[in-house]
């Protein structure tokens, strides 16, 4: 049975994140709060971002499109749960009617619309609200999700108390961009994660992994020359040209000051006004592609690191900073060589180093999946033989049955042989006495002809012997004189 429905259960696996995203991999994501914890100590909340001693890291839309599996739309995004509840919108969203219940295209909706609001946008436990609900019927949640990612850790920064929003994205983002191998991972036990992260430096961060593949960035909307974000919980915006260098692309300049000028933290409910210019500036999406933004390398140009460690002077990280845990690349001296072979020598050494990550995180996968795949034949080999044994005891039992069904059929078999014995016995007995029933027929047709013969002869013999009376005259005389009295006796005497 296994066998059969495994890819009814692919197909419908298939149509589940066709139709919503890969927001299971969410549901499943065991978030480790320690990690976390530790990357929002690193908030730099000026800037919208995690500036750590010599890189920054900015979750950014593109991003959580790719973790969910959802594109994003150039539309407008969630702006405010309507005023009045239109229950029929709702019903026909989660596909509820009395003739599809236990239709699998109503179980897809209901999960979903359950993911959305206990995991993606929770309000609070095990409960889904209508601003959930309203997010899950638009279809465009990854600016709504990016925007109460930014806003619920810029409103408690400082503040302390716990974040709940959009945690298992946030995670999931974080350590995609942590090492996957070397003495980052094998440090776990040794170490705490202050101090494995403030060893990791710029050349330590997978900055490609999975990001290569993004070629259009949303860098503005409208006449704001960021991107403005409108959440559940309130407004803010972030600055993609800080996480140009996540996506793959070279980070040659600092950001520009207005870029920072304009930051902006608030309420919805706080300033109307604004929330309808967000609205707005949402119809004109910035997009620009990889020509513009340049070759991607994901390499980090000497004027923005620059920037970034004077950026870290004026922070003042909140942990001391500790000696890289693998060797890190040799310096090389920009006024020994001229800057564009220093550019170029940055850039391979960039691209051998990524290479050499993503071939250890190949090697660990190799190894995880050799292991795995040993665990599933050991598995495999324990419930063949436990499939086997059971599969003996059936065939005893078969081998049983089929012997007793055996002797069944030989005593039936010769059962036949005497009945069909007893049956040629009868007829045999029958063609006898047939023989002798036609015998005696013949035998007495036979008496029958000769007694014909002898009662003719017989009759023959009599006739011959009957001699016929000889004529009396004496007779007709006596008969003439009856005749004649006759006559002469009136005949009312003789009446």
């Amino acid at each position: 049975m296994h066998i059969i429905s495994q890819p009814r259960d692919n197909d419908r696996l298939k149509s589940f994140v066709g139709r919503y995203g890969d927001i299971l991999t969410v549901l499943k994501t065991v978030v480790d709060p320690v990690p976390l914890q530790t990357l929002l100590q690193f908030y730099d909340p000026e800037l919208r971002c995690f500036t750590f001693q010599d890189y920054q890291l900015a979750p950014t839309l593109e991003e959580y499109s790719i973790l969910l599996g959802i594109p994003i739309q150039h539309q407008t995004p969630f702006l405010d749960v309507p005023k009045e509840v239109d229950f029929r919108l709702i019903a026909r969203a989660l596909r509820l009617s009395v003739e599809e219940v236990g239709n699998w295209e109503v179980f897809h909706a209901q999960l979903a619309a359950m993911i959305y609001g206990i995991i993606l946008f929770p309000s609070m436990p095990n409960f889904i609200d209508f601003t959930a609900i309203s997010i899950f019927i638009r279809g465009n949640p990854i600016p709504t999700l990016l925007a109460d990612t930014y806003y619920a850790i810029h409103s408690r920064h400082g503040k302390g108390g716990a974040i709940r929003c959009c945690l298992p994205l946030l995670f999931k983002w974080f350590m995609s961009l942590l090492p996957a191998s070397g003495p980052f991972v094998d440090t776990q036990s040794t170490l705490k994660w202050t101090q494995r992260v403030m060893s990791l430096t710029s050349y330590d961060i997978r900055w490609q992994s999975y990001r290569m593949d993004v070629k259009d960035v949303i860098i503005s909307c409208g006449e704001f020359r960021s991107v403005p974000l409108i959440g559940t919980k309130g407004c803010i915006n972030y600055n993609p040209v800080l996480s140009l260098r996540q996506l793959g692309f070279v980070m040659s300049e600092r950001p520009l000051e207005a870029e920072i000028a304009e930051s902006f933290c608030f309420e919805k409910k706080d300033d109307p006004v604004r929330l309808e210019q967000i609205g707005r500036a949402w119809r004109d999406v910035g997009v620009k592609d990889g020509s513009v933004l340049g070759k991607k390398f994901a390499v980090a140009m000497p004027d923005y690191t620059d920037w970034v460690k004077k950026r870290v002077e004026t922070l003042l990280l909140p942990y001391d900073r500790m000696e890289p845990l693998q060797e890190q690349p040799p310096l090389i001296l920009a006024d020994s060589v001229s800057a564009e072979h220093y550019k170029q020598a940055l850039m391979e050494n960039r691209r051998l180093r990524e290479k050499e990550q993503d071939t250890r995180m190949e090697l660990y996968k190799a190894q995880a999946d050799k292991l795995h795949l040993a665990h599933q034949l050991r598995g495999a080999r324990e419930e063949d033989a436990s499939r086997l044994r059971g599969k003996k005891r059936s065939y005893e039992e078969m081998e049983s049955m089929l012997d007793a069904e055996h002797r069944e059929c030989l005593r039936l078999q010769r059962a036949e042989a005497s009945y069909q014995k007893r049956i040629r016995d009868l007829e045999k007995q029958l063609r006898d006495k047939d023989i002798q029933l036609k015998k005696e027929v013949d035998l007495r047709q036979a008496s029958e002809d000769h007694l014909g013969g002898e009662v003719w002869e017989l009759r023959r013999q009599l006739k011959e012997k009957i001699t016929p009376l000889p004529e009396c005259s004496e007779c007709s005389l006596l008969i003439d004189q009856c005749h004649y009295l006759k006559t002469l006796i009136p005949e009312d005497r003789l009446s």
